[in-house]
Protein backbone atom coordinates (compact mmCIF):
# COMPACT_ATOMS: atom_id res chain seq x y z
CA UNK A 1 0.00 0.00 0.00
CA UNK A 2 2.87 2.28 0.84
CA UNK A 3 4.53 1.62 -2.52
CA UNK A 4 1.32 2.35 -4.37
CA UNK A 5 0.89 5.64 -2.53
CA UNK A 6 4.47 6.57 -3.33
CA UNK A 7 3.91 5.80 -7.00
CA UNK A 8 0.78 7.94 -7.12
CA UNK A 9 2.62 10.78 -5.40
CA UNK A 10 5.44 10.62 -7.94
CA UNK A 11 2.98 10.68 -10.83
CA UNK A 12 1.10 13.66 -9.41
CA UNK A 13 4.34 15.53 -8.78
CA UNK A 14 5.43 14.86 -12.35
CA UNK A 15 2.15 16.17 -13.77
CA UNK A 16 2.22 19.26 -11.56
CA UNK A 17 5.83 20.03 -12.46
CA UNK A 18 5.10 19.57 -16.17
CA UNK A 19 2.05 21.84 -16.00
CA UNK A 20 4.11 24.56 -14.31
CA UNK A 21 6.93 24.22 -16.83
CA UNK A 22 4.51 24.27 -19.78
CA UNK A 23 2.79 27.43 -18.51
CA UNK A 24 6.12 29.15 -17.90
CA UNK A 25 7.42 28.28 -21.39
CA UNK A 26 4.22 29.26 -23.20
CA UNK A 27 5.23 32.07 -25.60
CA UNK A 28 3.65 35.49 -25.29
CA UNK A 29 2.10 35.38 -28.77
CA UNK A 30 0.38 32.10 -27.92
CA UNK A 31 -1.10 33.56 -24.75
CA UNK A 32 -2.51 36.44 -26.80
CA UNK A 33 -3.79 34.06 -29.45
CA UNK A 34 -5.92 32.13 -27.00
CA UNK A 35 -7.43 35.28 -25.52
CA UNK A 36 -10.55 35.34 -27.70
CA UNK A 37 -11.49 38.92 -26.82
CA UNK A 38 -8.11 40.06 -28.13
CA UNK A 39 -7.33 37.67 -30.97
CA UNK A 40 -10.62 36.81 -32.65
CA UNK A 41 -11.32 40.25 -34.10
CA UNK A 42 -7.73 40.46 -35.39
CA UNK A 43 -8.04 37.09 -37.11
CA UNK A 44 -11.38 38.02 -38.68
CA UNK A 45 -10.04 41.32 -40.04
CA UNK A 46 -7.00 39.55 -41.49
CA UNK A 47 -9.19 36.88 -43.10
CA UNK A 48 -11.45 39.52 -44.67
CA UNK A 49 -8.43 41.37 -46.04
CA UNK A 50 -7.05 38.15 -47.52
CA UNK A 51 -10.31 36.73 -48.92
CA UNK A 52 -10.21 36.13 -52.66
CA UNK A 53 -14.01 35.88 -52.62
CA UNK A 54 -14.27 39.53 -51.62
CA UNK A 55 -11.81 40.57 -54.32
CA UNK A 56 -14.00 38.72 -56.80
CA UNK A 57 -17.10 40.51 -55.47
CA UNK A 58 -15.38 43.90 -55.71
CA UNK A 59 -14.37 43.19 -59.29
CA UNK A 60 -17.94 42.17 -60.07
CA UNK A 61 -19.24 45.44 -58.66
CA UNK A 62 -16.77 47.46 -60.75
CA UNK A 63 -17.87 45.59 -63.85
CA UNK A 64 -21.52 46.29 -63.04
CA UNK A 65 -20.77 50.00 -62.57
CA UNK A 66 -18.92 50.16 -65.87
CA UNK A 67 -21.80 48.39 -67.57
CA UNK A 68 -24.17 51.03 -66.17
CA UNK A 69 -22.02 53.76 -67.72
CA UNK A 70 -22.13 51.95 -71.06
CA UNK A 71 -25.92 51.68 -70.88
CA UNK A 72 -26.26 55.41 -70.20
CA UNK A 73 -23.97 56.30 -73.10
CA UNK A 74 -25.72 53.91 -75.47
CA UNK A 75 -28.46 56.53 -75.89
CA UNK A 76 -26.04 58.74 -77.81
CA UNK A 77 -25.14 56.01 -80.29
CA UNK A 78 -28.14 57.09 -82.41
CA UNK A 79 -26.66 60.56 -82.96
CA UNK A 80 -24.14 60.98 -85.76
CA UNK A 81 -22.25 63.82 -87.44
CA UNK A 82 -21.40 63.35 -91.12
CA UNK A 83 -19.04 65.37 -93.30
CA UNK A 84 -17.46 64.97 -96.71
CA UNK A 85 -15.07 66.77 -99.03
CA UNK A 86 -15.09 66.25 -102.76
CA UNK A 87 -12.96 67.79 -105.48
CA UNK A 88 -13.36 67.40 -109.22
CA UNK A 89 -15.11 68.45 -112.42
CA UNK A 90 -18.59 68.36 -111.02
CA UNK A 91 -20.33 69.69 -114.14
CA UNK A 92 -19.39 66.52 -116.00
CA UNK A 93 -21.98 64.83 -113.82
CA UNK A 94 -24.61 67.43 -114.45
CA UNK A 95 -23.87 69.33 -111.25
CA UNK A 96 -26.38 72.13 -110.57
CA UNK A 97 -28.23 71.45 -113.83
CA UNK A 98 -25.23 72.27 -116.05
CA UNK A 99 -24.88 70.22 -119.24
CA UNK A 100 -22.11 67.64 -119.37
CA UNK A 101 -19.34 68.20 -121.91
CA UNK A 102 -19.34 64.87 -123.66
CA UNK A 103 -16.41 65.75 -125.97
CA UNK A 104 -13.74 66.57 -123.40
CA UNK A 105 -14.73 66.36 -119.79
CA UNK A 106 -11.23 67.36 -118.64
CA UNK A 107 -11.72 70.86 -120.04
CA UNK A 108 -14.41 71.48 -117.41
CA UNK A 109 -13.51 73.66 -114.43
CA UNK A 110 -12.43 71.98 -111.16
CA UNK A 111 -14.55 72.52 -108.10
CA UNK A 112 -14.42 71.60 -104.40
CA UNK A 113 -17.54 70.52 -102.53
CA UNK A 114 -18.01 70.39 -98.75
CA UNK A 115 -20.91 68.80 -96.91
CA UNK A 116 -21.80 68.55 -93.23
CA UNK A 117 -24.77 66.70 -91.78
CA UNK A 118 -26.34 65.50 -88.54
CA UNK A 119 -28.23 62.19 -88.31
CA UNK A 120 -30.47 60.93 -85.53
CA UNK A 121 -31.59 57.32 -85.35
CA UNK A 122 -33.16 56.17 -82.07
CA UNK A 123 -34.96 52.81 -81.97
CA UNK A 124 -38.24 53.43 -80.19
CA UNK A 125 -38.07 50.23 -78.14
CA UNK A 126 -34.62 51.03 -76.81
CA UNK A 127 -35.64 54.62 -76.09
CA UNK A 128 -38.71 53.57 -74.10
CA UNK A 129 -36.88 50.83 -72.15
CA UNK A 130 -33.80 52.92 -71.29
CA UNK A 131 -35.05 53.71 -67.79
CA UNK A 132 -35.84 50.04 -67.13
CA UNK A 133 -32.45 48.94 -68.38
CA UNK A 134 -30.67 51.38 -66.06
CA UNK A 135 -32.88 50.25 -63.16
CA UNK A 136 -32.05 46.64 -63.95
CA UNK A 137 -28.35 47.44 -63.79
CA UNK A 138 -28.83 49.22 -60.45
CA UNK A 139 -30.44 46.05 -59.13
CA UNK A 140 -27.51 44.03 -60.43
CA UNK A 141 -25.12 46.31 -58.52
CA UNK A 142 -27.24 45.96 -55.36
CA UNK A 143 -27.19 42.20 -55.82
CA UNK A 144 -23.40 42.18 -56.00
CA UNK A 145 -23.19 44.30 -52.84
CA UNK A 146 -25.57 41.98 -51.00
CA UNK A 147 -23.54 38.99 -52.14
CA UNK A 148 -20.42 40.61 -50.74
CA UNK A 149 -22.08 41.08 -47.36
CA UNK A 150 -23.11 37.43 -47.34
CA UNK A 151 -19.55 36.42 -48.17
CA UNK A 152 -18.21 38.57 -45.33
CA UNK A 153 -20.62 36.87 -42.94
CA UNK A 154 -19.55 33.43 -44.15
CA UNK A 155 -15.88 34.32 -43.67
CA UNK A 156 -16.54 35.57 -40.13
CA UNK A 157 -18.41 32.38 -39.27
CA UNK A 158 -15.65 30.29 -40.82
CA UNK A 159 -12.95 32.03 -38.79
CA UNK A 160 -14.96 31.67 -35.59
CA UNK A 161 -15.40 27.94 -36.22
CA UNK A 162 -11.72 27.52 -37.07
CA UNK A 163 -10.71 29.48 -33.99
CA UNK A 164 -12.84 27.29 -31.71
CA UNK A 165 -11.33 24.20 -33.33
CA UNK A 166 -7.88 25.66 -32.70
CA UNK A 167 -8.70 26.32 -29.04
CA UNK A 168 -10.02 22.77 -28.66
CA UNK A 169 -6.94 21.33 -30.36
CA UNK A 170 -4.70 23.30 -28.00
CA UNK A 171 -6.61 22.08 -24.94
CA UNK A 172 -6.44 18.48 -26.17
CA UNK A 173 -2.72 18.84 -26.80
CA UNK A 174 -2.13 20.06 -23.25
CA UNK A 175 -4.17 17.18 -21.81
CA UNK A 176 -2.25 14.64 -23.89
CA UNK A 177 1.03 16.25 -22.81
CA UNK A 178 0.02 15.82 -19.18
CA UNK A 179 -1.09 12.24 -19.81
CA UNK A 180 2.19 11.48 -21.53
CA UNK A 181 4.21 12.99 -18.69
CA UNK A 182 2.24 10.84 -16.27
CA UNK A 183 2.92 7.79 -18.44
CA UNK A 184 6.65 8.63 -18.51
CA UNK A 185 6.80 8.78 -14.70
CA UNK A 186 4.76 5.58 -14.40
CA UNK A 187 6.97 3.84 -16.95
CA UNK A 188 10.18 4.85 -15.17
CA UNK A 189 8.78 3.71 -11.83
CA UNK A 190 7.55 0.41 -13.28
CA UNK A 191 10.97 -0.27 -14.80
CA UNK A 192 12.62 0.14 -11.40
CA UNK A 193 10.02 -2.09 -9.76
CA UNK A 194 10.34 -4.70 -12.51
CA UNK A 195 14.13 -4.83 -12.18
CA UNK A 196 13.83 -5.25 -8.41
CA UNK A 197 11.22 -7.97 -8.84
CA UNK A 198 8.43 -6.03 -7.20
CA UNK A 199 6.04 -6.37 -10.18
CA UNK A 200 5.41 -9.14 -12.67
CA UNK A 201 5.96 -8.99 -16.41
CA UNK A 202 2.25 -8.66 -17.18
CA UNK A 203 2.05 -5.47 -15.08
CA UNK A 204 5.14 -4.13 -16.81
CA UNK A 205 3.60 -4.98 -20.18
CA UNK A 206 0.45 -3.02 -19.34
CA UNK A 207 2.52 -0.02 -18.25
CA UNK A 208 4.53 -0.23 -21.47
CA UNK A 209 1.36 -0.43 -23.56
CA UNK A 210 -0.11 2.60 -21.77
CA UNK A 211 3.12 4.51 -22.38
CA UNK A 212 3.02 3.69 -26.09
CA UNK A 213 -0.65 4.64 -26.42
CA UNK A 214 -0.17 7.99 -24.70
CA UNK A 215 2.89 8.72 -26.87
CA UNK A 216 0.90 8.02 -30.03
CA UNK A 217 -2.04 10.08 -28.74
CA UNK A 218 0.31 12.98 -27.97
CA UNK A 219 1.78 12.90 -31.46
CA UNK A 220 -1.70 12.83 -32.99
CA UNK A 221 -2.72 15.81 -30.82
CA UNK A 222 0.38 17.73 -31.95
CA UNK A 223 -0.43 17.08 -35.61
CA UNK A 224 -4.06 18.10 -35.07
CA UNK A 225 -3.02 21.33 -33.38
CA UNK A 226 -0.47 22.17 -36.08
CA UNK A 227 -3.03 21.40 -38.80
CA UNK A 228 -5.58 23.77 -37.25
CA UNK A 229 -2.88 26.40 -36.89
CA UNK A 230 -1.83 26.07 -40.53
CA UNK A 231 -5.42 26.16 -41.75
CA UNK A 232 -5.98 29.39 -39.85
CA UNK A 233 -2.80 30.88 -41.33
CA UNK A 234 -3.93 29.86 -44.81
CA UNK A 235 -7.21 31.68 -44.22
CA UNK A 236 -5.67 34.89 -42.90
CA UNK A 237 -2.76 34.85 -45.38
CA UNK A 238 -0.02 35.48 -42.81
CA UNK A 239 1.74 33.63 -40.01
CA UNK A 240 -0.21 33.92 -36.79
CA UNK A 241 2.91 34.68 -34.77
CA UNK A 242 3.70 37.63 -37.06
CA UNK A 243 0.11 38.90 -36.98
CA UNK A 244 -0.19 38.73 -33.20
CA UNK A 245 3.21 40.25 -32.53
CA UNK A 246 2.63 43.36 -34.66
CA UNK A 247 -0.73 44.10 -32.99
Amino acid sequence: MRKISLAILLVLQGIFAFAQTDAALSPDWEKKLFNSEYALSILIDAALANAAELEHADAGKLMALEQKKIIKKRFYSGFALTSSYQYGTWNNFGWAGEPVNSFNAFNSPLRANYSLGFNVSLPLGELLSRHNTIKQQDLAIAQVEAGRKLTEREIRQRVITMYQSLVLAKAQLELHQQSFQSAVVSHELAEKQFKSGEIMIDVMSNVQQNYTNTAVALQSAKINYETNLLMMEETIGVRIIDLIQIK
